[in-house]
């Protein structure tokens, strides 16, 4: 009876480790299978996020902003497009753009879209937005933070232009408008450029603040030269500076100019500089024979 008993009872010991290693492996199986799904999911994201987008530029490429002119053949050959200036006044408001479609066929170029605000009639706007006494700088920024949300917009251009230069008040004033805006949408991932020439536009504030100046340098080299050499006196780094060129500009409608605009091109990439910013690219064709594709040219014959 005991050896009966005995062996009953090892049967029924080895019956149960059968049934245990079993479980084991079927949780083992389970844990594989919901391995190989976590892999498959993960790896039918990566694929679909490589088809859906455009590879970005890289943070070392060169930008290439350009005013007004846009369009596949342009898209290609520029980083950042500015389709024109946003109108606003004094009290902080802001007109109606749909900027939507822009911008959709912009982003679908890997091409940033930023909004500039005009400045030639900154008595109007600027000065008494940007003065806030009645809250109208927080005011403005702050709807512009809304739009930029609703439309997509990628950053925003800053051209207040006062034809003496910029007194210590509107510097201030200014360099203040920046800073403010600055601590709104960079939050936002959005950027904040300017506009520049010699006319003391910024304090050390300001400088420290902005993501880039575009340099109205629009007649030569020489011109180039001196007005980078002012704002590199003023303390800017040469990442933030962009050398502008323009066609079509001026009472003669000068600005044609392949070769110049090669040679702002070289000294941006071989100094250092953040770019190239080009005004009017509306007025500048579309073919080999154009500023923009000069300066295509030369930057991809750096990248090569």
């Amino acid at each position: 009876m005991l050896r009966v008993y005995c062996t009953s009872s090892a049967v029924g010991c080895l019956s149960r480790q059968r049934t245990a290693d079993a479980v084991i492996i079927m949780a083992m199986r389970n844990v594989v299978l919901l391995l190989l799904l976590f892999l498959g999911l993960v790896t039918g994201c990566q694929s679909a996020d490589r088809q859906g987008r455009v590879p970005s530029h890289s943070s070392d490429d060169p930008k290439v902003v350009c005013f007004f002119g846009g369009g596949s053949w342009r898209f290609e050959r520029m980083t950042h497009f500015i389709p024109g200036f946003l109108a606003f006044d004094g009290d902080g408001n802001l007109a109606e753009w749909d900027l939507r479609e822009t911008v959709r066929e912009a982003h679908a170029h890997d091409v940033k879209v930023v909004i500039s605000f005009d400045g030639e009639h900154w008595e109007e706007n600027f000065l008494p937005m940007s003065d806030n006494a009645d809250g109208s700088r927080d005011r403005f920024i702050s709807n512009l933070a809304e739009f930029c949300k609703a439309q997509g917009i990628d950053g925003i251009d800053y051209d207040w232009e006062i034809g003496g230069g910029f007194s210590p008040e509107h510097q201030k004033l200014y360099s203040d408008l920046v800073v403010e805006t600055v601590k709104v949408l960079r939050p936002l991932g959005l950027t904040v450029s300017i506009d520049a020439y010699f006319r003391d536009e910024l304090n050390a504030e300001g400088i420290a603040a902005v993501d880039w100046l575009q340099l109205m340098s629009y007649v030569d080299l020489e011109e180039m030269h001196n007005m980078i050499s002012y704002w590199e006196s003023r303390g800017v780094p040469r990442e933030k500076i962009l050398i502008g060129m323009a066609a079509g500009w001026g009472p003669e409608g000068e600005g044609f100019d392949q070769e110049l605009a090669a040679a702002k091109t070289s000294h941006a990439i071989n100094g250092g500089y953040g770019g190239v910013m080009l005004f009017r690219t509306d007025l500048d064709g579309e073919n080999q024979e154009s500023m923009l594709a000069s300066v295509d040219r030369i930057i991809r014959d750096r990248s090569e």
